[in-house]
């Protein structure tokens, strides 16, 4: 008995799968970013560069998926994507569709969930980098005046 070679297709629910498990990841870095935001001294460490590494991975991981889906005949391309983001009636679905279809409601539930905390952790650093901005223009300012005469 020969065994169905698989199509690119085949590998979208373990694709979409990689692309929760990074999402989440990413999530999890966010809130750390988000958490630390809200200290008095803040100090992101490389929680940064460690988000960034997985945002690499979730693009590459994404590349998969859309090379997949233009493998697809035309037709029915935009009713793969549609449901890859989560946004297809269920109802609609075949078995294997809803499997993906639920995978593509979680993914972007976590992404707008990880894009608020960002927006929120992004606006707190600002606004120190601001404050801090402002201090140095000050103390520069200061300095040139004459206050920090040496002897």
């Amino acid at each position: 008995m020969t065994e169905k070679k698989k199509g690119p297709e085949d590998f979208l629910p373990d694709c979409m799968e990689q692309k929760l498990i990074l999402l989440t990841k990413i999530s999890d870095i966010t809130k750390q970013i988000e958490v630390r935001s809200r200290q008095k001294e803040i100090s992101l460490g490389d929680l940064a560069d460690q988000r960034q590494l997985y945002i690499n991975r979730l693009k590459k991981c994404q590349q998969m998926i859309e090379s997949a889906c233009q493998c697809l005949p035309p037709e029915r391309q935009e009713r793969r994507r549609q449901i890859l983001s989560g946004r297809f009636a269920e109802e609609d679905c075949t078995a294997e569709e809803a499997k993906l279809l639920v995978l593509g409601k979680k993914c972007r539930v976590v992404r707008q969930e990880t894009l608020s905390m960002d927006a929120e952790a992004r606006e707190r650093l600002q606004k120190e980098c601001d404050r801090l901005q402002k201090l140095l223009h000050s103390a520069r300012k200061s300095s040139k005046n004459g206050y920090s005469k040496n002897g």
